[in-house]
């Protein structure tokens, strides 16, 4: 149900766009009062009220260091910054980022004037910024192919030579991205056992795959998640708080979350065992992960990706007790009621005071609404619900019922409810008054409205449907 991106999205893995042009000077000196202690001057034609230092990463605790600007101005902080690369915001404009190795050198000076950037004091952001003007080059001459390319178009270049044109194109961009390669591989290698050797081998491109690969869109999606943490510098945790791995998860876990193929789950669990030579770097991982895949408010959870790495998880030899505690807790709430299962049957009291059982309600789809009447989201979703018109010309039809279900223990809140306005009389309005749903965990409901499809034997169609996939499921199913 979700859409499918173009490859080339996929393919781009440099995450992190630099500017290096940006005119200012950055001072660290270590003081009796302060372990931090930071003078900043700007010289550029756009003036700041601020000046951020900040982590991205969501493991960390943020540091921001703030100040009014000036012509000159200083940053205190009497603890010292934790390892791991940070970003220099001009308010909100980036305009760089710095690497801090350790807790204890912090001392050094950084100065960007026009394109030359020099540091001292910084063996680390010396070799980050080298390195970034190296791949800037590289980057250069792909650009100059993209022209050739575009002109070429612009010419009305009969489509024969234009194919031409692209292969001997496409030719050059290989070789230019191998030597990109080689060149980050050298780096890294030279740098070993630094933070910047981290950071450049984390960055480092994946080969590019076969042709063949390269020509299905599936092989292709296969290869990518297989890959992906192929040069993550495990060993080195300090890569989590950076902007490398924040823009990378990002890139994965919207991946996941664009294909949302369990197929692809055992790709992703099999590149994440790769994580655990590093105990502290697999938990960062996994947290990244679940973070984005598995909270119940994520707009990006993908629950079957969710329950893999969870599974997973729970096999590793050196997971805590309180992760495996949490994790089962966890696994206990959602590994249930998937599509194909049939849900359980529970006892409701409906709006006339007829008792009746879930399996008694008889439609040949349904639509299972978990909710509490006076919850806000629940309000908002059954307000859009009631002027959805294909779900209405469905229920007229006889093939859909809406079965909205409150499930706690409030005859008051209930009372309420079947005689207001809210309880719509083309939905069957019900109340498990025993509480069997929750005194016996039949349903994840920390998070509500919960909605499924279900079929006419009660087999889940769609677990978690959200309000926005209901017409589109009816539209599917041919639901009139």
């Amino acid at each position: 149900m979700k859409n499918d991106e173009n490859i080339d999205e996929y393919m781009t893995m440099n995450m992190i766009k630099q500017t290096i042009t940006t005119m200012f000077v950055l001072m660290f000196t270590m003081a009796a009062v302060a372990q931090v202690n930071i003078n900043i001057t700007m010289k550029l034609d756009q003036k700041f009220d601020s000046v951020f230092v900040k982590s991205e990463a969501k493991l960390q605790t943020k540091k921001v260091l703030r100040a009014p600007f000036g012509p000159s101005v200083t940053l205190h902080d009497k603890e010292s910054m934790k390892p791991g690369m940070y970003e220099i915001l001009g308010d909100s404009t980036f305009l760089g980022v710095i690497l801090i190795p350790n807790e204890k050198k912090q001392n050094f000076t950084l100065t960007i004037d026009n394109e030359d950037v020099t540091f001292v004091n910084s063996k680390d952001n010396t070799g980050y910024y080298n390195y970034l003007k190296g791949i800037a080059q590289y980057n250069k001459r792909l650009d100059s192919l993209n022209g050739v390319f575009q002109n070429a178009q612009k010419s009305g270049l009969p489509q024969y030579m234009l194919k031409v044109l692209v292969d001997s194109l496409s030719a050059s961009a290989r070789h230019i991205n191998d030597e990109m390669r080689d060149y980050q591989k050298r780096v890294a290698a030279a740098n070993s056992n630094t933070f910047l050797g981290s950071i450049v081998a984390t960055l480092t491109y994946l080969p590019d795959p076969p042709q063949e690969v390269l020509n299905d869109r599936k092989l292709f999606h296969r290869y990518y998640i297989e890959h992906f943490f192929d040069n993550f510098a495990w060993n080195d945790p300090r890569i989590f708080n950076s902007v490398v791995v924040a823009q990378k998860m990002k890139e994965i876990c919207n991946l996941i979350y664009q294909l949302d193929n369990p197929e692809f789950d055992t790709l992703l669990v099999a590149a994440l065992n790769k994580a655990k030579v590093n105990q502290t770097s697999y938990e960062y991982l996994f947290d990244e992960l679940e973070y984005v895949l598995g909270r119940n408010i994520s707009p990006y959870k993908v629950e079957h990706t969710y329950i893999a790495i969870l599974k997973d998880a729970m096999q590793y030899p050196k997971l805590d007790q309180d992760r495996k505690r949490r994790y089962t807790r966890e696994l206990g709430f959602i590994d249930k009621n998937h599509a194909g299962d049939t849900i359980p049957n529970f006892s409701l009291v409906l709006a006339n005071g007829d008792t009746t059982t879930m399996y008694d309600i008889q439609s040949e789809y349904t639509i299972l609404y978990l909710q509490h009447p006076t919850c806000p989201t629940c309000h908002k979703v059954r307000n859009l619900m009631k002027d959805y018109a294909k779900l209405n010309k469905a229920i007229e039809s006889g093939k859909l019922k809406v079965v909205m279900v409150y499930f706690e223990d409030d005859p008051k809140v209930w009372n309420n409810y079947i005689t207001s306005r809210e309880a719509n009389p083309k939905y069957v309005q019900g109340w498990n008054f025993d509480q069997s749903i929750d005194d016996n965990n039949l349903f994840d409901t920390r998070t509500i409205p919960y909605m499924f499809l279900l079929d006419k034997d009660k087999k889940v169609i769609k677990k978690d449907l959200l309000y926005n996939e209901i017409e589109p499921y009816i539209e599917y199913l041919r639901i009139y």
